[in-house]
């Protein structure tokens, strides 16, 4: 039967592909965070196994790539998941959907910019370049939209 219709089954099949994949990637160890569990767990899995597995595989490559130290424990959030929360009613700063139906979609994608670069800020302690990197832009395109997005930092 499809994974969607074996909720029961998805965190100990997260769990076997995480323990599988961390050492390919020279991993030390990896976890989910509750968070990410709760996501995972609510997701409407279409594609099966296989797009856990994928999902969960290129989590852990995120994180590689934003910075994470792989000697250490790394702990996956729904950052690195990049599952789309749309399907589990939940967004990713843990705040309920845009349920304002006159905001324009320029207005709704720059509050969501907004709420996102403050917060990653917040993580890198104030670190342009390491936020920057951790949104996957340059540094020089990051201060741009700080500006225009009028984040002062």
């Amino acid at each position: 039967p499809p994974l969607r219709e074996r909720p029961d089954d998805i965190l100990p099949l997260a769990g076997y592909f995480l323990e599988r994949d961390h050492r390919r990637l020279g991993i030390q160890s990896v976890r989910l965070s509750n968070t990410a569990k709760r996501l995972l767990s609510k997701s409407i899995w279409l594609g099966n196994a296989r797009e856990l597995e994928h999902t969960l595989s290129r989590a852990m490559i995120r994180a590689l790539s934003e910075g994470q130290n792989p000697d250490r424990v790394i702990e996956l959030d729904i950052e690195q998941l990049g599952i789309a929360t749309e399907l589990t009613g939940e967004s990713p700063s843990g705040q309920p959907p845009v349920t304002d139906t006159n905001i324009r979609l320029n207005d709704a994608v720059d509050d969501f910019k907004r709420k996102l670069i403050e917060t990653r800020l917040a993580r890198h302690d104030g670190n342009k370049a390491a936020t920057a990197r951790s949104l996957g832009i340059d540094r020089g395109n990051f201060v741009r939209q700080m500006k225009r997005l009028g984040i002062e930092h």
